[in-house]
């Protein structure tokens, strides 16, 4: 009778290795969030504009390893509004595991995207008569090793760019 307590024993045990109760399963991304902030650089820099994009994907550490480490990647565009279409002004900006910004944490993978740009660059989306005033946002996107892709919009930062 002990021969098969231990043979049964022995085989719970070997099944709950087999069925990862040990660990928590993989959860697949379905949530991202993208933040966008620019400001003008205080002197001596004026005319030059600090731009800020920080997204997150929450997921857990070891999830969110998996995924970069098998060649997931988060893209920005940034993007013009306007009416009837929005137009794509810079992008996409890939970042995968090696890129700088981009970082794993027990809250999941997040990416903080610093840049200077000059006045006039690529920010500055309306520049006619009528509409001098620049209207942008980002559109984050992360892009798992199979294509599978979750997205969303940032706020929309609005100035003289």
């Amino acid at each position: 009778m002990n021969k098969i307590r231990r043979g049964l024993a022995a085989s719970v045990i070997a099944a709950l290795g087999v069925l990862g109760l040990a660990g928590s399963p993989a959860q697949a991304a379905t949530v991202i969030t993208a933040q966008l902030s620019i400001s003008p650089n205080p002197p001596p820099g004026p005319g030059v504009f600090n731009v800020k994009v920080f997204v997150k994907v929450p997921m857990s550490q070891e999830d969110a390893e998996g995924y970069l480490g098998n060649g997931a990647r988060i893209e920005v565009r940034f993007m013009g509004d306007d009416p009837g279409t929005d137009s794509v002004i810079l992008g996409p900006v890939t970042f995968v595991r090696s890129s700088t910004g981009l970082s794993v944490g027990p809250e999941g993978i997040r990416l903080h995207f610093l840049s200077q740009e000059a006045g006039g660059s690529f920010l500055n989306e309306d520049d006619s008569w009528g509409n001098r005033v620049d209207e942008v946002y980002v559109n984050a996107r992360f892009v798992d090793a199979t294509g599978a892709t979750i997205r969303t919009n940032s706020n929309l930062a609005t100035g003289l760019f």
